[in-house]
């Protein structure tokens, strides 16, 4: 192997220790990579969106993934660059609504003023308003829902952090004015709350409607999360 002269210079293929690289080449490269970062999102962005717009106009969820990179204008490649098959793409999908437009909106909906138990109510309210979203959209989030919980279950539930928390934040601000039960942890009544009212918007977007009324689910999730002669006072 040829030595290295006296004074030259050290290129990447040398090994050179980290803190010796030029601090100019630690730039060149972050922009670099900050670059095709961007360039990656914006093409993962693209058949994300394609797919919702394709939800909008139809009155199924029956995407294809052909269907969604006709409508993205980009190569059946590019789409395996970025999702590992259909499963992959309807997560994003789903996770997107959700954290865009279903939880802001309740977030939006919950701004009823400062009692938390109020605010509580109309987070329920709010979740029935969802099924009233844009039909395809509101169908989307409980067909993509059912699918994934059986094909991505784990992924699932990261998606949905943001309503646990929504749900959680909630139930703690009933609770720091002692107004929530105390003898069942919170995080299980988030849990329960969160389950419930998932499966009662399954009911009103997939089976045709509810069979029980708004003012109905509250009365029940008042009489068991309240403190006792706090949920009569609820109504």
């Amino acid at each position: 192997m040829a030595r290295r002269k006296s004074g030259e210079l050290k290129l990447d293929g040398d090994q050179a220790p980290t803190e010796d690289v030029p601090s100019w080449q630690k730039r060149s490269l972050d922009r670099s990579l900050q670059g095709a970062r961007m360039r990656a999102q914006e093409r993962s962005d693209r058949f994300v969106t394609a797919a919702l717009e394709l939800l909008a106009e139809r009155e199924d969820t029956d995407l294809t993934i052909q269907d969604v990179v006709d409508h993205s204008e980009m190569s059946l490649r590019t789409f395996y660059t970025f999702f590992d098959g259909k499963d992959s793409l309807l997560l994003a999908v789903y996770e997107t609504i959700l954290s865009k437009t279903a939880v802001p909106m309740l977030r939006e909906r919950c701004e009823v003023g400062p009692d938390p138990v109020l605010r509580l109510k109309a987070l329920l309210e709010g979740m029935a308003e969802l099924t009233a979203m844009p039909a395809p959209l509101a169908r989307a989030l409980s067909v993509f829902h059912l699918r994934l919980a059986e094909t991505r279950p784990r992924d699932l539930r990261h998606a949905m952090e943001p309503l646990r928390r929504l749900i959680t934040d909630m139930l703690t601000e009933v609770a720091a004015v002692g107004r929530l039960r105390d003898d069942l942890d919170l995080s299980t009544q988030a849990a329960l709350l969160q389950e419930l009212l998932i499966a009662s918007a399954h009911s009103a977007v997939l089976a045709g409607g509810r069979q029980t009324s708004t003012d109905d689910l509250w009365a029940f999730c008042s009489a068991a999360m309240l403190r006792r002669g706090e949920a009569a006072d609820a109504e």
